[in-house]
């Protein structure tokens, strides 16, 4: 049995044939010994390891990794703990190796360390990314989030409620670990103003609240200075912060006086203050450090009301591409400081400012001006406008503007803190920042204490000509969901006023996002405005929101759609997991519409010089020279009728297959679909088979168990006591089944029938619409239905229909149900219809194979066989699409493969394509006749198809 010495030695045999410039056993300067060390580029990087998974285990190689980081013989250190059953060079290569990055600033305690699963054999990629871990956004926010987890921790609940009753109104919706982000925030900001303490003096106006003018000392004391005195360290950054009032800053400073002042007078509060501090310190110090956005990532996580006001924060990676695209190609000229400074740059739900931050950054990188400083300056009190009704949030979003040039006028910046409520002024509900769907409007004063308006300004209408651009990651919230942290009354207020503004905006009243879309249409420059958002997925794809995309392509041309296929990555806001898209618009020009560049990112970047690369190789056209993603081109007409499906598919091929070749635009769905799913639960409840009231259900989605197309009720269930609506629910059972939500990895059947008519949970009643049967048995035609819904055409249809959750795991609503592509059933022959029967009842109680696996699978060739011969479907093109759909991220789970696995040149001769067609035809089951004619399918083919002909990026 090999021991950890043996391991590493062969580890680094690995690293050093991928590339990887490394020693074993390397003995440092100090004395100590590193057990392997790694040199990319300047950085280098120690790598600790034990043999075993244990909590000890895992627990001394963090020690060990943070012991060279403490006596600075390596810049990054990688803990690896090896699995027991891992012995030989093979067992490391094909092993998931458990590894934790440890970095200075960022060593986690043991109940706080996250491990990440590595291949042995992909570690030495995971190794070159290790330099990207110094400095980077996400590392740091790591540092952020385990510092205010940490100091947050020494306040027990007695005195975290004491706190919160210190500051009042002013801390709802947040807590405690709420207010350590935003402490952090303003002694990070803190640390950025004692590089010009020295070149600024108090101002010689009033104090805007009204005090006399400063006369005390100055300049205020630095962090340093305030963390000198251990015993007084919160009344140091309070007396500090107050100082910096006499300049300006006062949305910052008088919210991070109020929480050091509502800290108890305890030991407590000082350590937790300087834990604080120090993380500030830290942060600020790194390289490459990119200070706001690392708090946006942390504060997203402090916000308890996210899932009823759509609260959703753009990761850094998403602002930054966005920006790159919707800059790209505007007509500007970065000489001109004129034209520069004219621009007018809008975020009506702008959160901590991610995407208003980004697009600066963006300006001040293009800008070449020669007056760089006068460029900022403008930037921050005269180009960007930001709105948002989480005060907090604002807060942020003045601290990370502010970063970029703290000496400017805080009190010029165009920041609103806007109500959501019931305005105490006038009892009227107010929407935030949709209020302006009527005009221009002087901003609501928000009745919590320290919001309300511009910052640092009394309140004030709002002054700006016509927006040049739009950048924004709307609040997306469906209407049962909305408001929900508000009382029922303020609630209904608040959807009545939303009816009120939307009726004349074109948009239908389905979410909050489509009020922000007409909000941003309604003031952007008419002739050359530019659009950037953040979207959910399901924008392109749900029903529903068809109005919503015919009206936006009515007004603009939609330059880009990008969607994430990457199964780790398919947002692109910190704080969800649906999948969501990257939508760039432009106002429409005279002429014809050049088409819609369509990305399907599979793999989603997560840094933002990844993201910036993405962006260029987009712009740039370039088709082999990145592994980014798959691009396609949408002709202008499509999306001006609203027709985005091309999101639904990685592969350009299989969505064209499914859009034009697989299915004849005349078909027409067949399927009536019963809701009942939903009122099961609320209804009903599990009983014993013999109960006098039960019903056979289809109770749960077992995979196991509906691996069939035919199968049995897994439970029985009756009506709730003294439930008497109950009785109509459970008497409308059926057999036909369609799924509500599947996990497309491990599903088998796309519709199934159940042997007796039951109820069920996790699928939708499916009934055969009896008007339409023509002259056939029902029956029949349900049974033809359950073999067209899992044929690899039926499949395509579905899928083609499902609504964004994650790609791997989506819904099927009753609206996209409705929608599924099948022939007129009436207009079939007898024969068509019987046959499709027959082979129901011949492949129906025999197991199939899961979706990644249904090339191969026996039955779903016959499936795919009978459907081909009786309803005409090509046989060679089928089995192409059932290919290509095998090798989908959403059906494998996994990121996509290109060029697929198999021999790229492996093209069938139209004599193999006749014998293939003849041979998944004769596929009914698994006799020996069946195996061998199997066998000669896969020495045709060797389960290799045809390869897409699609834009690489």
């Amino acid at each position: 049995m090999a021991n950890e010495v043996v391991l590493n030695a062969l580890l680094w045999d690995i690293l050093k044939e991928k590339g990887i410039a490394s020693q074993a056993e390397e003995r440092n300067a100090d004395g100590s010994k590193t057990d392997i060390r790694c040199t990319i580029g300047d950085c280098i990087v120690a790598v600790e390891a034990e043999h075993g998974v244990s909590a000890a285990k895992k627990r001394s190689a963090n020690q060990d990794a943070d012991a060279k980081l403490a006596r600075n013989v390596c810049h990054v250190a990688i803990a690896v703990a090896y699995p027991t059953q891992c012995n030989t060079r093979d067992d490391l290569l094909n092993s998931d190796l458990l590894v934790n990055v440890r970095t200075p600033g960022y060593q986690p305690e043991a109940r706080q360390t996250k491990w990440t699963a590595v291949k042995g054999g992909d570690f030495a990629d995971f190794i070159r990314q290790a330099p990207n871990e110094l400095g980077s956004p996400e590392t740091l926010a790591k540092v952020a989030n385990a510092a205010i987890n940490k100091a947050a921790g020494h306040f027990n609940e007695t005195q975290q409620r004491a706190i919160m009753g210190n500051i009042g109104a002013a801390a709802a919706n947040t807590n405690i670990k709420g207010l350590m982000t935003d402490l952090l925030t303003a002694i990070m900001f803190h640390t950025r103003l004692d590089t010009i303490r020295h070149q600024i003096e108090p101002t010689t106006d009033a104090r805007q609240d009204g005090h006399a003018f400063y006369g005390g000392p100055w300049p205020p004391p630095s962090v340093d200075e305030c963390l000198q005195d251990r015993d007084g360290i919160v009344k140091n950054f309070h007396t500090a912060h107050d100082t910096w009032l006499a300049v300006d800053y006062k949305h910052i400073m008088e919210w991070s006086c109020a929480i050091l002042h509502a800290l108890p007078k305890s030991p407590n509060s000082n350590t937790a203050v300087k834990i604080i501090a120090d993380a500030a310190m830290a942060i600020q110090s790194a390289s490459g450090n990119q200070h706001h956005d690392l708090v946006g990532i942390t504060f997203c996580q402090s916000v308890e009301t996210a899932k009823s006001d759509g609260s959703m924060y753009t990761t850094i990676p998403a602002a930054t591409m966005l920006t790159g695209l919707l800059f790209n190609d505007a007509g500007i000229d970065w000489t001109d400081f004129e034209q520069v400074t004219r621009l007018r740059i809008v975020d009506f739900a702008c959160g901590t400012g991610t995407l208003l931050i980004a697009a600066a950054n963006y300006i001040l990188q293009h800008e070449n001006t020669g007056r760089r400083e006068q460029v900022a300056q403008a930037l921050l009190e005269q180009m960007l406008y930001g709105f948002d009704i989480n005060n907090r949030a604002i807060f942020q979003t003045a601290t990370g503007i502010g970063m970029i040039a703290p000496s400017i006028a805080f009190r010029n910046m165009h920041l609103y803190s806007l109500i959501l409520d019931i305005d105490p002024r006038d009892g009227n509900a107010k929407l935030g920042a949709l209020e302006m769907l009527e005009g221009i409007v002087q901003p609501s004063l928000n009745p919590r204490p320290a919001t309300g308006t511009r910052i640092d300004s009394a309140p004030a209408p709002i002054e700006t000509e016509k927006f040049t651009v739009c950048i924004m990651n709307p609040p997306f919230t469906a209407n049962k969901k909305r408001h929900h942290q508000l009382s029922p009354g303020v609630r209904a207020a608040l959807h009545s006023r939303e009816q009120e503004l939307y009726a004349g905006t074109g948009i239908p009243h389905t979410s909050n996002a489509n009020g922000f879309l007409a909000l941003a249409e309604k003031h952007l420059d008419a002739q050359s405005g530019r659009l950037g958002f953040v979207l959910p997925t399901a924008t392109a794809t749900n029903p529903s929101a068809l109005p919503t995309r015919r009206l936006l392509a009515e007004r603009f041309h939609i330059k880009y759609l990008v969607v994430s296929y990457d199964p780790k990555r398919i947002y692109q806001s910190g704080n969800t997991d649906i999948g969501e898209m990257l939508v760039v618009m432009e106002r429409k020009r005279p002429g014809p519409q050049p088409p819609t560049t369509v990305v399907k990112l599979t793999v989603n970047p997560d840094t933002a010089s990844a993201a910036a690369a993405c962006a260029s190789s987009i712009l740039n056209e370039q088709t082999e020279a990145h592994e980014w993603g798959i691009v396609d081109y949408i002709d202008a007409a499509a999306i001006a009728a609203g027709n985005w499906d091309a999101v639904q598919f990685a592969s350009n091929e299989l969505y064209r297959i499914a859009a034009h070749e697989l299915w004849d635009s005349a078909l027409e769905n067949q399927v009536g679909i019963t809701t009942i799913s939903r009122r099961i639960p609320e209804n009903a409840r599990k009983c014993h088979q013999d109960d006098a009231h039960a019903t056979p259900a289809l109770y749960d989605h077992k995979v196991t168990h509906c691996d069939r197309m035919e199968v049995g009720p897994d439970a029985w269930v009756c009506p709730q006591k003294g439930n008497t609506r109950a009785a109509k629910y459970l008497n409308r059972k059926h057999t036909l089944k369609l799924p509500t939500r599947i996990n497309l990895p491990t599903v088998k059947n796309m519709a199934l029938r159940t042997s007796e008519p039951t109820v069920s949970v996790a699928w939708q009643n499916g009934i055969p619409v009896p008007a339409q049967c023509g002259p056939h048995n029902p029956v029949d035609v349900e049974k033809a239905l359950t073999v067209i819904l899992n044929s690899t055409p039926g499949k395509i249809g579905m899928l083609r229909v499902r609504s964004f959750k994650k790609p791997a795991y989506p819904n099927f609503g009753i609206e996209g149900l409705l929608r599924i592509p099948m022939p007129r059933i009436a207009d079939l022959k007898p024969e068509q219809v019987q046959g499709l029967a027959a082979a129901y009842d011949e492949l129906a109680g025999q197991e199939r194979k899961s979706l990644p696996e249904a090339h191969h699978c026996p039955v779903q060739l016959a499936i795919d066989g009978a459907v081909c011969e009786y309803l005409g479907f090509d046989a060679a093109l089928c089995q192409t699409a059932r290919h290509l759909l095998a090798q989908e991220p959403m059906v494998t789970g996994r990121r996509y493969e290109y060029p697929p696995p198999g021999d790229a040149s492996a093209q069938l001769t139209p004599e193999q394509r006749q014998i293939l067609a003849r041979t998944e035809r004769k596929v009914a089951a698994l006799g020996e006749q069946n195996r061998a004619l199997l066998a000669e399918f896969h020495q045709l083919t060797g389960n290799r198809y045809v390869p897409e002909r699609q834009r690489r990026l």
